[in-house]
């Protein structure tokens, strides 16, 4: 079966790609991008929307289409998030900028990890091509994306306990 549980895989590369860029761009941007373009993706796998599971919001053009509707609500949402990144101790200079280039960054490592194993899915519409579509197994990005996950549950931690550094500044 081809079919990668969507979200919460989303999450481990979106956790530790961002963490490794949180000097450079919004952590929390980012990690939203690499997870709400399965929006309606989730819509239509529990049957609330008629059509394929991977339509225009699983293009590269979609993708930064979406990127720049998501940049304008994290924008305006970012002062109640201040709230949540203090309280988990990521303190981060914030600019327009920053959270443009993380919801262009993630929306397309999303597109990208999927274009790896979905058949259904065409990354370069309105091209018929799939040029990324079987590189990797759907087993093989499930292992990446849950290791992902896994170090960066693991860093967090490290930083938490005074081990390891998150460099946010």
């Amino acid at each position: 079966m081809t079919i990668m549980p969507f979200t919460l895989f989303h999450f481990g590369p979106g956790l530790l790609f961002g963490l490794l860029l949180v000097k450079y761009i919004d952590f929390s941007t980012f990690v939203i991008a690499n997870v709400i373009i399965d929006w309606r993706a989730a819509l239509v796998v529990f049957g609330l929307w008629p059509g394929p599971r991977h339509s225009w919001m699983h293009t590269y053009l979609g993708a930064i289409l979406f990127s720049m509707v998501l940049t304008i609500g994290m924008v305006l949402i970012r002062p109640e998030l201040d709230k949540l990144m203090e309280s988990i101790n990521l303190h981060q200079r914030v600019s327009v900028t920053r959270i443009a280039i993380a919801a262009f960054l993630g929306s397309m490592i999303h597109v990208t990890i999927d274009a790896f194993h979905h058949p259904l899915m065409y990354p370069f519409m309105p091209y018929d091509i799939k040029p990324l579509y079987g590189l990797f197994s759907t087993r093989e990005m499930r292992f990446f994306t849950a290791f992902c996950g896994f170090l960066a549950i693991l860093w967090y931690i490290g930083d938490y306990f005074g081990l390891i550094h998150i460099p946010t500044k």
